[in-house]
């Protein structure tokens, strides 16, 4: 079954549970990264590192994150499956009760590896508007910490003929998919959602749009409505995981039609898919 945990170490010892005294499990205080892994070879592992110890440093949790990359090592060592998610998940510890931590505190991480089943990014998306708002916090947007609240009540909503949900803000701008970025093109601008309040920017993401510039795109980030998701000539989603994902159509909370591509794959999604390929089978 996709998705099934095949090794896990918690604080380097092969344990599958953590204490009810974390505050990882008790407040959400932590943060994580999900990492497809090819011939355990993890993908994009720098950037999903340094993504990783800027979210450590914006919780002021305190990792050894040589420690964690030997422990990588050797669980690595004994995987057999050649395509994996591995998730690293770092929380503050135990702690006492009360919401501010202690002054100091040794931290908990956890590596798990689970098998994984790549969607048929070949067939473009069937894609839902999600009526639930992201919330906004500019000092957490960016980061992966541990409340995900928001993508729960979001991916609810996503029925299961659907492949992902779009999610807005308070204001209703499009800032990101439950569990992708958003690019788009309006009339030869090449746009992603502006991520300052909240969102994550996927690595996957920054690479893309590193890509772009090297062939000399630029690409926006700007704040995109309803009405301007529209006008979009082309739409695609991407991330780390599975790569690029054409959109072919959007329906709204009522299950109407409120988007459909007239060309799935445009000059930059087909692009964009080629560069991500190109990362996926240098890896492989």
């Amino acid at each position: 079954m996709a998705g099934v945990p095949l090794q896990s170490l918690v604080n380097g010892q092969q344990a599958d549970h953590i204490s009810i005294h974390d505050r990882g499990f008790q407040y959400g205080d932590g943060c994580f990264e999900t990492i497809r892994v090819l011939a355990n070879n993890p993908i994009l592992w720098q950037q999903h590192l340094s993504r990783l110890k800027r979210a450590c440093r914006i919780l002021s949790l305190e990792v050894d994150f040589d420690l964690l990359n030997k422990e990588l090592s050797l669980l690595l060592e004994i995987n057999q499956s050649p395509d994996v998610i591995l998730k690293i998940i770092i929380t503050r510890g135990e702690g006492g009760r009360g919401y501010a931590p202690d002054s100091i505190s040794s931290c908990t991480h956890v590596l798990q590896l689970s098998d994984y089943q790549v969607p048929d990014v070949r067939k473009a998306a069937k894609v839902i508007l999600c009526q639930h708002g992201l919330s906004a916090n500019t000092m957490l947007a960016g980061i992966k910490h541990l409340n995900r609240l928001d993508q729960v009540l979001a991916s609810k909503e996503v029925p299961d003929d659907f492949d992902e949900g779009l999610c807005l803000d308070q204001q209703g701008n499009i800032v990101e998919g439950c569990k992708s970025n958003l690019m788009l093109c309006i009339d030869d601008e090449f746009i992603t959602p502006d991520l300052s309040s909240c969102g994550v920017e996927g690595v996957m993401l920054k690479q893309l749009i590193k890509s772009y510039a090297v062939k000399g795109y630029t690409v926006a980030r700007k704040k995109i409505n309803l009405k301007q998701l529209q006008m979009a000539d082309e739409l695609f989603l991407c991330n780390s995981v599975f790569g690029v994902w054409p959109i072919a159509e959007i329906y709204n909370a009522d299950f109407e039609l409120y988007w459909k591509s007239d060309r799935v794959e445009g000059q930059y999604t087909c692009a964009a898919i080629d560069w991500a390929n190109e990362i996926f089978r240098a890896n492989n």
